[in-house]
């Protein structure tokens, strides 16, 4: 072999000539595999030094070694000087370049030029040999996600993603694994699913090494899913080893970042005394290292603790700290635009100003409508609006957080100065809002949520673990709100405390479900759903599938598409719903489709068809030049909409 020994090791890598290229690709793909990218550019490097021509299998290896160790202009220019449509090389190589050129060009926004790459690695791989290329077809699921997120197109995203999950259960096991489940955990949380993600990053921890740098990324990612779902003594618990193994292995800005995950997770549990020791370990641990991202995300949960605090003039200080960190980055993700409205909101309202606060978060409240900083924005806006008297803002904008938190699971911060607004959401007419509003008043007087909501969970290490419900006993009974009257968090308090429950209580069989009217949702035993249905018109029951209609009786099961149309009619049934809102309820094309206005038309006509009577949806339009059309039920119309207590 070339090179001289020095001991046991090489001074210089062996050359191409004598190894076979298949075992070379072989050891980059392990290395790749290894998390060590850099270690693979600087041996690569080396190894083609003196070299005038570079091999395909070599070039989109250290292509994408580039990209993963951060010099992203180096990838530009790698990839620049490879042949554009390289016919000659092997299919999957070809695949590679075209996957790692979509990436960069995800990343300078050039939507277009990454989806003709997509497209090129789709016809390549179709030539490639049978069961072969399943790696790169992962890839190419992966990166589609991506872009399909970045051109804010969250459907076909999550189809990208699911097929991305079915390429990586067909793979062998191997270190592998542990970079792709980070990349599904990554895209998962992304994509507002905090428990698949929670899944995705449990399989990561549980096949890295125990105090290596993937287990250290692992435990931190799988901290912030566990927190943002209120699981917070293991996110805690996983935060905390992040920080240790940190500190033993990768101190500086790494050992920095793993507290500042502490510090989320301390801010979601309603923690920000904790938050802010966790804050100054992470800027003790920095030192004096630049990372300007780091420093701006340090200084933003900084001024969010101490608003949180009510620690308002320094509040304000860092607030001006981390907008002068903001403008001298040059670009900031999307998410993170969204988290610092909500801080400087937040702020705001911590200083006595919420006209002031409401003046710069009301125009962000529906962007982003599924990140979980937009829920506690929306928290933001209803009490301020609350300070100032405007009661319908605040309903409006407390709903939009609990229909996004019960969409996605998330348990949102700030939860006892919003304990008002819970129970204003209780007089809800959607169940689901109501839904929310029990869970979060039942972690703040019990501590545990009602024992709907969490699927099997994810230990320490990662594994899947069907947790055992806590006792019945530590369940809240909270009793159906009338109109005009709400239960105080001291009532709920004490019928929690000597509630057997009002589930133990239930004969063996028997259920309770929500059942929703003109005056509100509340809850009911089964056995007594035909006296709380009594009186009405129209009675559709979405655990049947079934709707009636002055006694007439019509499955819905051939009309299924239909049937989350009116059931939302129902919920809005004072509202009413826009034509986006009915398109969207319907499923299919969105507003974005050019025969939209067609589509809503003829939905609007075959639900009046269902109900039999074309005057039970009438048509209206809200005030002012550009009000909205609005599709709603008729006032005349007595409802009723049967649901079930509780979502899988």
């Amino acid at each position: 072999m070339h090179g001289e020994r020095q001991g046991d090791r090489l001074s210089s890598p062996p050359g191409t000539d004598t190894v076979a290229m298949h075992a070379v690709t072989q050891l980059l793909d392990r290395l790749a595999a290894a998390d060590e990218s850099q270690f693979l550019v600087a041996w690569t490097e080396q190894m083609l030094t003196g070299r005038s021509r570079l091999d395909p299998a070599l070039a989109v290896r250290l292509l994408r070694a580039y990209r993963e160790t951060g010099r992203v202009d180096k990838a530009r220019d790698l990839a620049a000087s490879l042949p554009s449509s390289p016919s000659s090389w092997n299919p999957l190589d070809t695949a590679r370049l075209a996957i790692e050129r979509a990436i960069l060009c995800t990343i300078d926004g050039r939507a277009d030029h990454a989806e003709a790459e997509l497209r090129q690695a789709s016809r390549a791989l179709t030539v490639a040999p049978r069961g072969a290329g399943l790696r790169e077809q992962l890839d190419m699921h992966l990166t589609s996600a991506q872009l399909e997120l970045r051109l804010n197109r969250v459907q076909q995203a999550q189809a990208a993603l699911r097929l991305a999950e079915h390429v990586a259960e067909r793979l062998e096991d191997g270190a592998w694994r542990v970079a792709v489940s980070m990349s599904l955990g990554h895209l998962a949380m992304r994509l507002a699913d905090p428990r698949t993600a929670a899944k995705h990053y449990g399989v990561a921890l549980q096949r890295s090494a125990a105090r290596g740098l993937a287990a250290m990324r692992a435990h931190g990612n799988l901290a912030i899913a566990l927190g943002s779902i209120g699981q917070f003594d293991d996110a805690r618990n996983n935060a905390s080893m992040a920080c240790q193994i940190a500190g033993e292995i990768a101190a500086g800005w790494r050992h920095a970042d793993a507290y500042d995950v502490l510090a989320i997770v301390e801010i979601a549990a309603d923690r920000p005394v904790a938050a802010l020791q966790a804050l100054d370990d992470a800027h003790a641990a920095l030192g004096d290292l630049e990372q300007p991202t780091l420093r701006y995300q340090l200084a933003g949960h900084r001024t969010l603790a101490l608003a949180m605090l009510g620690r308002a003039q320094a509040a304000k200080q860092w607030l001006a700290k981390t907008d002068k960190l903001r403008a001298e980055l040059f670009q900031v993700d999307a998410i993170d635009e969204q988290d610092l409205v909500a801080t400087r909101a937040r702020t705001l309202e911590a200083c006595e100003s919420p006209a002031e606060a409401l003046e710069v978060s009301i125009a962000h409240a529906e962007r982003l409508p599924d990140a979980f900083v937009t829920g506690s924005l929306n928290l933001v806006i209803a009490r301020c609006a609350l300070a100032i008297g405007d009661a319908e803002t605040a309903r409006v904008a407390v709903e939009r957080a609990a229909l996004s938190g019960d969409r996605h699971g998330w348990v949102l911060p700030d939860r006892q100065p919003s304990a008002t607004l819970w129970q204003m959401a209780l007089r809800s007419g959607d169940s689901r809002v109501v839904r929310y509003a029990e869970k979060m008043i039942a972690i703040m007087t019990t501590g545990a949520a009602p024992p709907s909501l969490p699927p099997p969970s994810v230990d320490g290490r990662g594994s899947r673990t069907s947790m055992p419900p806590p006792a019945r006993n530590s369940y809240p009974s909270i009793p159906p709100p009338s109109r005009n009257s709400v239960p105080s968090l001291a009532a709920l308090a004490a019928a929690t405390a000597d509630d057997s429950s009002e589930f133990d209580m239930l004969p063996e069989g028997e259920t309770l479900i929500y059942v929703t009217t003109a005056l509100g949702v509340t809850r009911v035993r089964s056995t007594e759903l035909a006296t709380a249905v009594e009186g009405t018109d129209l009675v559709v029951d979405t655990i049947t599938h079934q709707l009636r209609v002055e006694g007439r009786e019509v499955s819905l099961e051939r009309r299924r598409a239909l049937e989350p149309l009116v059931v939302q009619l129902l919920r809005r049934a004072r509202d009413g719903l826009s034509a986006e809102e009915i398109l969207r309820a319907a499923g299919g094309p969105g507003p974005e489709s050019a025969d939209a206005e067609h589509r809503v038309r003829v939905l609007i006509s075959r639900v009046r068809d269902l109900l039999g009577d074309p005057a039970a949806i009438e048509r209206v339009r809200d005030a002012g030049e550009h009000g909205k059309t609005r599709y709603r039920l008729a006032p005349n119309v007595r409802f009723a909409l049967i649901e079930p207590l509780y979502t899988s």
